[in-house]
């Protein structure tokens, strides 16, 4: 025989022999899935969760804010983003942040635009000091609108309303609502 038919029959071996491995080798067993496990089982969800992460958007090779929260979840979609006890930075082009602090948030990824909940609270780099219940910070205007009864206290003087729209620097600021003005303790 020459050397191509040895060659042969050694891969004809070779192949039956896995093969035979393949079909008569033990498997480890199958979980037992009850219908009383099989919910427990099953994931809760189908969005994408991650603890202790956080998301950055950037324009022209700078940032514009940064999201850290406690959790992230996203829609499988990638559309929305949830967000659970949220410290955020908002940079301004001046160099100027404001730090932002809220429970829960929803931020729309077509948009940029950002939903905040729950004992907000915006801290400028000047010192000015924003809460409110419920707040929308809207990319495209990048005005903050604070509503459900808020404060805007900027050294001795507070500002309070049902509704605000402020700029990231709390610079210029409309109050509307039962606006209410107190200086240096006076009305």
């Amino acid at each position: 025989m020459n050397k191509t038919a040895y060659l042969s029959i050694a891969c004809i071996l070779l192949l039956l022999t896995g093969g035979l491995y393949y079909f008569f080798r033990e498997e480890p067993p199958l979980p037992n899935i009850t219908p009383a496990n099989q919910q427990a089982a099953a994931p809760t969800s189908s969005n994408l969760t991650f603890a202790g992460s956080s998301i950055v958007e950037e324009k022209n090779g700078k940032k514009v804010w940064e999201l850290n929260a406690e959790s992230i979840e996203a829609d499988p979609a990638g559309k929305i983003v949830y967000l659970k006890k949220i410290k955020g930075v908002f940079y301004q082009d001046k160099g100027d942040t404001l730090d932002i602090v809220a429970q829960e948030g929803v931020l729309d990824t077509k948009t940029h635009d950002i939903t905040l909940q729950g004992d907000i609270k915006a801290t400028s780099s000047d010192g000015a000091v924003f809460t409110a219940p419920q707040g929308i910070y809207n990319e495209q205007s990048k005005i903050f609108t604070g509503t459900g009864g808020i404060t805007l206290t900027k050294g001795d003087t507070v500002i309070s309303g049902d509704k605000i729209d402020a700029d990231a620097s709390m610079e210029k600021v409309k109050i509307q609502g039962n606006a209410k003005v107190v200086t240096g303790g006076k009305n």
